[in-house]
């Protein structure tokens, strides 16, 4: 129950005109209209931070979507085949997108524009390691995504497999360090979640105070009328 809900004052059945004089002595009592006015405020807050915790839940599971690609690149061995470097590689370019996507689509406010940036650089660290993968056709878009041109990778493949699975592997290893940093239970993810849970019970408490001030508010007004 919201305290719009309450209707102060409103006893019995009511016609249309004893509601709209209802309504009128809502709106002349000051009482009434700030109990409603800081109740719409809290319920606002409410359902923004609600909002911030999904949006933080959704890119924390992208995250862990992409360790999980990277630990499939570290996990590639010297005589893998073409076939399962290109799943992997191409698993990883998929889930690392969506993280991104995740990211931009974020609610302002919920943190996650601080927390992305860790790992989007964790692919350029090593300048010469990123001319390695260029050189397999593992690019860098302008808009930060990734893109995989298959027919330089099954050049780098045929001149030398063992070098690709090397990078590759020396990929998974650097990302999945910093998603396990990130997801780790005092990493930035989890800090966030933690503020939002904090500051969504406040609201809680706030609004459930409210809401008690506004009923017996209620049974005065109703029992002065």
């Amino acid at each position: 129950m919201t305290i719009s809900n309450l209707g102060l004052g409103q006893t019995g059945t009511t016609t249309p005109n004893s509601q709209i004089a209802t309504k009128a002595a809502k709106k002349a009592d000051p009482i009434s209209a700030s109990l409603q006015k800081y109740g719409a405020k809290i319920q606002e807050q409410l359902d923004t931070t609600t909002t911030n915790l999904s949006t933080l839940g959704k890119f924390k599971a992208s995250v862990v979507t992409v360790q999980s690609s990277a630990n499939g690149l570290n996990a590639l061995k010297e005589n893998a085949s073409n076939e399962d470097v290109k799943k992997a590689l191409n698993s990883f370019v998929s889930s690392y997108n969506a993280m991104l996507a995740s990211a931009r689509s974020a609610a302002t406010g919920s943190g996650v524009d601080s927390i992305s940036p860790g790992m989007t650089r964790a692919i350029t660290a090593d300048f010469s390691r990123v001319n390695a993968l260029r050189q397999m056709g593992f690019t860098k878009a302008s808009d930060g995504t990734l893109k995989l041109d298959t027919a330089k990778l099954d050049q780098a493949l045929k001149a030398s497999p063992t070098n690709v699975s090397a990078t590759l592997n020396q990929l998974g290893r650097l990302v999945d360090k910093v998603a396990t940093k990130e997801l780790a239970g005092d990493g930035s993810i989890q800090d966030a979640v933690n503020t939002m849970s904090a500051k969504t019970s406040t609201l809680q408490v706030q609004q459930n105070a409210l809401l008690k001030a506004a009923q017996q508010y209620a049974s005065f007004a109703q029992g002065s009328a």
